[in-house]
Parts: structure tokens; C-alpha cells; sequence
């Protein structure tokens, strides 16, 4: 069932791009195909690891899957061979918000105003 999280939360992400298209338009800006495809690879990546999640959750809760199996996400950069995991906890008063607050507030305008209002 890993596979069939991935492509739900990547079709998430994209569902999430689509309905960009229905948020109200300011003024006309140019737009290039290059900003187009950047500002929806960036969008998607910060909020397939939310999307990812909630998908897995969705599956624990139904009953398709045994245990909540989560994306492990690691401190600093570069990996190191010991290093434990940020907590559940960490991700949902630390990252989730803050990831929900760029893709928010700077991500999603940026691409309808880019994608949709040009």
C-alpha cells in the first residue's frame, strides 16, 4: 500500500494545483513557462509531505493498514548514520503549521497569480 500512498498524496498535491484556478484574480501579471512549472514543483513538494501523512493517517483510521506509518523527517541537512527522526509531535505543532502557513499565505497566491492570472 506505499506505492498507493505516494500517488494518492502526489494526486492530492495536484488536485490542490487544479483548484488553484477558482481563487480570485488581481491584476494581470507576464508569466513564463519556467516560473509556471517552478512555483508548482515548489508548491507540490511542500505540501506532499502533509498530504503524504494524511493519507496514511486516512488508511490507519479505516483500518487498510496496521500502524500509522508516517514520513520520518531528520534534522540538519546532510544525514547522519545515528540520527533519530523529529517526533510526530514536533511535525504537527512545529512543521505542519509552519508548512501550511508558506504554502499558504507565499505558494498557492504565487501560482494563481502566475498560472491562472496572466
Amino acid at each position: 500500500m506505499k506505492i498507493g500512498k505516494h500517488f494518492a498524496a502526489l494526486a492530492f498535491c495536484l488536485a490542490v494545483l487544479w483548484a488553484g484556478r477558482f481563487a480570485p484574480c488581481g491584476q494581470a501579471t507576464v508569466s513564463s513557462w519556467i516560473g509556471i512549472v517552478a512555483m508548482g514543483g515548489l508548491l507540490t513538494v511542500f505540501l506532499y509531505l502533509i498530504a503524504y501523512d494524511f493519507v496514511s493517517l486516512l488508511t490507519y483510521r479505516l483500518g487498510w493498514e496496521q500502524c500509522f506509518d508516517h514520513l520520518k523527517v531528520y534534522p540538519g541537512d546532510t544525514p547522519v548514520p545515528n540520527a533519530r527522526p523529529i517526533s510526530l509531535k514536533a511535525k504537527l505543532f512545529f512543521f505542519y503549521p509552519l508548512d501550511l502557513a508558506i504554502v499558504s499565505f507565499l505558494l498557492l497566491p504565487g501560482w494563481t497569480k502566475l498560472a491562472y492570472c496572466s
